[in-house]
């Protein structure tokens, strides 16, 4: 446009900042919202661009206020002046330097309970930072082990400032329970389940599958124990002491009385819970005067004896002794009464 005096005329502006903490160009922090002005003629219109930010007060003023995006880097802040006359200047720019601390603690991280995990926020930047955490400490780093969010807020000198958050989740350790300390005798066996579905069993058997069968073949007392591991990388455990059998109270309970009448069907033969787990033993039984009287091998524990003698003759209500040999591990023979009662 062309002046009223014909001249083309030229505005050669100087952009100045109006930073309230006496920061001059060409610096800002990312986030922040600073002020920057011209000096131009009275009544003038200025048009202003702004790079990587926004104005949010003072269109077409020579101040304006710039809000900042978090892109760090040169943003460039143009401003052209018009007259009232219509008379437009030459351009002029400024490249203003977006800085801040980049604070950087990851996403979601995931810690098995009892463990903690190390969020670290330190930063390199051209002036000192300090570091606040959600839980208000101040060191560069921080052990997290609560289930939550956590946030750390680095702040620099220059006053620039970045934030970033992340959520810790605290997985439960895997529950294992091989129930209570126990005692196997003869070929008994127990099978020992750690739980299904976990991604890896360690068991001191040596076994890795679940679930592990043992046995009462033992000599001592033995610790057994598994430690297994989730999906999750966590590990749960549990031991159980499989105790060695102590064989004749393991038997202290069986019945020294037969009523062998056959008619209620009611205690009629002798039985002894488990004696097949002893495939070995051998049973005689002998009257009053030393004769034996039965000898039986192969013993069903439900009917270990009927009451007569090897040639199948009912034998009189008497006490009779018996000598029970288990053949196992050298253990002594069982020995007492067995009365009939009739």
């Amino acid at each position: 446009m062309v002046a009223r005096s014909g001249i083309l005329l030229t505005l050669l502006l100087t952009i100045y900042s109006m930073l309230g903490y006496g920061q001059i160009l060409p610096y800002a922090c990312t986030g922040s919202m600073e002020r920057y002005g011209v000096t131009g003629y009275e009544r003038s219109v200025f048009m202003w661009e702004i790079q990587g930010g926004f104005i949010v007060d003072g269109v077409e003023n020579d101040t304006i206020a710039v809000r900042w995006d978090t892109r760090m880097g040169a943003h460039r802040l143009q401003v052209t002046e018009i007259t009232e006359f219509g008379c437009i200047g030459n351009p002029v720019q400024a490249y203003v330097n977006i800085t801040a601390p980049v604070a950087d603690i990851g996403d979601e991280v995931e810690v098995c309970d009892g463990d903690s995990i190390i969020f670290d926020a330190e930063v390199s930047y051209f002036t000192p930072v300090t570091y606040l955490w959600s839980d208000g400490s101040t060191q560069s780093s921080y052990a997290g082990k609560e289930e939550g969010p956590v946030w750390v807020q680095v702040t620099g000198t220059d006053g620039c400032t970045d934030y970033d958050s992340a959520y810790l989740t605290v997985n439960p350790l895997p529950v294992v329970n091989l129930g209570k300390d126990t005692a196997l005798c003869g070929d008994e066996f127990m099978v020992l389940d750690a739980g299904p579905a976990y991604s890896f069993y360690d068991w001191s058997t040596g076994d890795i599958i679940n679930p592990v069968v043992v046995d009462g073949r033992r000599t001592t007392n033995d610790t057994l124990w598994v430690t297994v591991t989730d999906v999750n990388g966590c590990v749960g455990s549990d031991t159980l002491v499989l105790e060695v059998c102590d064989f004749y109270q393991y038997f202290s309970g069986m019945p020294n009385t037969i009523t062998p009448s056959h008619v209620d069907g009611r205690n009629d033969v002798w039985q002894i819970d488990n004696i097949d787990l002893f495939p070995d033993a051998v049973l005689d039984i002998y009257d009053r005067w030393g004769r034996l009287v039965y000898h039986g091998e192969n013993l069903d524990p439900l009917n270990v004896w009927d009451g007569k003698s090897m040639s199948g003759k009912e034998l009189p209500m008497d006490s009779y002794y018996y000598v029970i040999e288990l053949n196992y591990r050298g253990l002594e023979p069982l020995v007492g009464y067995i009365n009939i009662v009739r």
